[in-house]
């Protein structure tokens, strides 16, 4: 996967934090932000190895 990718997928997941925290408290909020850090973590790491 393209660096250029890797940085869109990582944006996009930024986006969707955003759109998650203005959901209303409870744990169905709560899992979806667990789920897109466990997305973002990887391409972080990845972006910091290459980058």
């Amino acid at each position: 996967m393209k660096m250029t990718d890797v940085r869109e997928l990582k944006e996009m997941a930024v986006k969707l934090e955003a759109a998650a925290r203005k959901l209303p408290q409870g744990s169905g909020r709560d899992d979806l932000l667990r789920d897109i850090a466990n997305f973002r973590a990887p391409l972080v790491a990845r972006l910091r190895s290459e980058g």
